[in-house]
């Protein structure tokens, strides 16, 4: 935000999964943020059991601390196709609420492919003191 220290407003950029941590390994979120925008990458697996990638390009803030936008299931070329065409199609399918109650918690809620979720997530932590995004 313009005019605002950068300590002062939260930053949510960091990988997140279930809370309590190891409660749910396997999933994950990555999170990058900039303004009031979230763009975050989603693995987790398939109703048939297989891994996927979702992404919500545009996490729109709607509220302090709650950012909400469009899932979108990703195909395209493999990533070693040489030269890269970059001909990726995006398939809307479903949707995606981030609800932050502190800095290192907060809320997933989804909808995808017509199932709703609440999880309960937590900044992955790799070692202490934590790295603080500024």
């Amino acid at each position: 935000m313009a005019g605002v220290a950068h300590a002062a407003t939260p930053n949510y950029q960091a990988l997140w999964w279930a809370s309590p941590p190891g409660s749910e390994n396997g999933w994950g979120v990555n999170i990058a943020h900039q303004g009031d925008i979230l763009f975050a990458t989603w693995f987790t697996y398939a109703a048939n059991g297989r891994g996927q990638w979702l992404v919500m390009t545009n996490g729109a803030r709607t509220g302090a601390g709650t950012y909400r936008g469009a899932l979108f299931r990703t195909t395209g070329p493999a990533f070693n196709l040489s030269p890269w065409v970059g001909n990726v199609v995006l398939t809307e399918v479903g949707s995606a609420t981030f609800t932050f109650s502190g800095p290192d918690s907060g809320t997933f809620a989804y909808t995808l492919d017509g199932i709703s979720q609440s999880k309960a997530i937590t900044r992955q932590s790799f070692a202490a003191p934590d790295t603080v995004c500024r």
